[in-house]
């Protein structure tokens, strides 16, 4: 067994299992109270739907390599690419003694088939860098946690089961309807995300969620025990960032997380999120947006943001004192953005600012978007396509132009260009001293998503990224090549989904 297939070997504990039951058996009623068999049988499987995603996903990154062998520096590149499929299936809904509540199931299975990799010095860092695959033949590559770091000499595909769970729905009015799912699946909701914008590959959570409107308010959150990442095949428990260094990482028992949307008649609202992770993390998030008609064809969008991290119990020391937390006690970012919309145009402004004391471990502070392995959301107007611009102390900012064709039919094509910028102060890793420096990245996107017509289904999403550290930021010492720090990125993802 390689390392990386033996670690986090132990499955998390399905202690949903007696709501699961509970909740299936709201269907188990007397004939007298429900549909025939044949009924059933139409309502769950022909009303149903099945649906089968097509995904090609291939990234490469142009980065520093040193050959020690050879006594050889330079930039090499890195790339992976792989072929996802998946089936999807929705049952219909089934009903139950309540003419208001319905029973439904998600299943699906996807399959990841490895296509090409390659590696500056054949070996890659485990789970980290491209993260299309599951690495394999892995080995500890020397120093201390927080220092060192695993190596692998191997990928490989793999197929998984995301999703698993059974769903009430309630509500014929959509402004007083809701659900809750009880299983495995994708849940997008309070401070948790199954994706950050640059992943193809969703990840899932075990648990419960739940979400409810009622009178223009939007309420939901979920109740997790286990995650699986968008590279893994198996349900893993819930752990803290250590699991990127050692085999044998803290767990966490469980994470919650709740979020208030409210939207208004006018183009405006607002949404406040929490999510704690025990005795390991807390997350809040505020944000509030207004969109200002100003003629027929313009409007400006304006949004403000404001995210706050603080420590939630030991697990979290542990991490800062191994040198592996991103933050010693708090963090917090603040974000603005304005976007004027004109005809086929949009103008970009945005501002960030960052603060993560950091005094323990060889790296600086930086702001972290999750809970450990399960994954959190942010959504700064400052992040490129490469990079976070999260570093403690920075002051980041961006503009951009964003284009869609629709004078030539294309309203869903979208050529954007953004340039990000900010300056933060670093600890020198061989002084000792702070200096500041300044960084910068070029991003280009292009995206193609028809939402009518014969390619429907179809999106094709293409990110480039050149990202640009000054000497300071990017710790050169005298002798290395400029473009050490340097990282030029590009991410292509094609798919396709239809239903059969």
């Amino acid at each position: 067994m390689s390392v990386a297939k033996g670690i986090h070997q132990r499955r998390v504990k399905p202690i949903y299992s007696a709501m699961l039951a509970s909740l299936a058996g709201l269907s188990a009623m007397p004939s007298t109270a429900m549909a025939d068999t044949a009924d059933l049988y139409n309502q769950f499987i022909k009303d149903g739907t099945v649906t089968v995603v097509l995904l090609n996903h291939g990234k490469t990154t142009e980065k520093y390599f040193r050959d020690t062998k050879n006594d050889i520096d330079g930039m090499d590149r890195q790339y992976e690419w792989g072929q996802s499929v998946g089936l999807f299936f929705r049952s219909g809904k089934v009903p139950t003694l309540s003419d208001n509540v319905t029973l439904s199931a998600n299943l699906g299975y996807s399959y990841m088939f490895k296509l090409a990799d390659s590696y500056p010095g054949g070996v890659h860092n485990w789970n980290a860098g491209e993260k299309i695959f599951i690495s394999e033949d892995c080995f500890w590559s020397g120093g201390e946690p927080g220092k060192g770091q695993y190596k692998c000499n191997e990928t490989s595909g793999y197929g998984k089961l995301p999703v698993a769970n059974v769903q009430m729905n309630w509500g014929k009015d959509r402004s007083k309807s809701g659900f809750m799912k009880i299983g495995d699946g994708f849940y997008n909701t309070g401070m948790i995300t199954t994706a950050t914008d640059d992943d193809a590959l969703l990840s899932s959570y075990r648990g419960v969620m739940a979400q409810q409107h009622y009178n223009g308010y939007t309420f939901d959150g979920a109740y997790v025990i286990g995650f699986m990442s968008g590279n893994d095949d198996t349900m893993r428990d819930l752990s803290g960032n250590a699991n990127y260094y050692a085999p044998d990482p803290l767990n966490y028992d469980y994470l919650y997380t709740l979020r208030v949307r409210k939207k208004f008649d006018e183009p405006g609202g607002y949404q406040v999120a929490y999510g704690e992770a025990k005795d390991y993390l807390r997350r809040f998030h505020s944000s509030a947006y207004y969109t200002l008609g100003i003629t027929p064809q313009t409007n400006l969008f304006m949004q403000a943001q404001y995210y706050y991290n603080h420590k939630a119990g030991d697990l979290w020391d542990q991490d800062v004192e191994k040198g592996l937390a991103s933050f010693d006690e708090y963090a917090s970012a603040l974000s603005y953005e304005f976007r004027l919309n004109y005809d086929a145009w949009q103008l970009l402004y945005g501002f960030t600012k960052i603060n993560a004391p950091r005094e323990n471990g060889s790296a600086n502070g930086a702001f972290s978007y999750g809970f450990g392995n399960a994954k959190g959301y942010l959504k700064l107007p400052t992040s490129g396509n490469y990079h976070g611009f999260r570093r403690d102390g920075e002051e980041a900012m961006v503009v951009g132009a964003k284009y869609d064709f629709r004078h030539i039919g294309l309203q869903d094509l979208n050529l954007e260009y953004r340039y990000h910028w900010g300056k933060a102060p670093i600890q020198n890793k061989y002084s000792g001293d702070t200096d500041y420096g300044r960084e910068e990245e070029h991003a280009i996107t292009l995206n193609y998503y028809p939402r009518s017509g014969l390619l429907r289904g179809l999106n094709v999403n293409l990110k480039q990224a050149f990202y640009r550290p000054d000497e300071t930021l990017g710790q050169l010492q005298p002798g290395d090549i400029s473009e050490k720090a340097d990282k030029t990125a590009t991410k292509l993802i094609v798919s396709y989904s239809f239903r059969i």
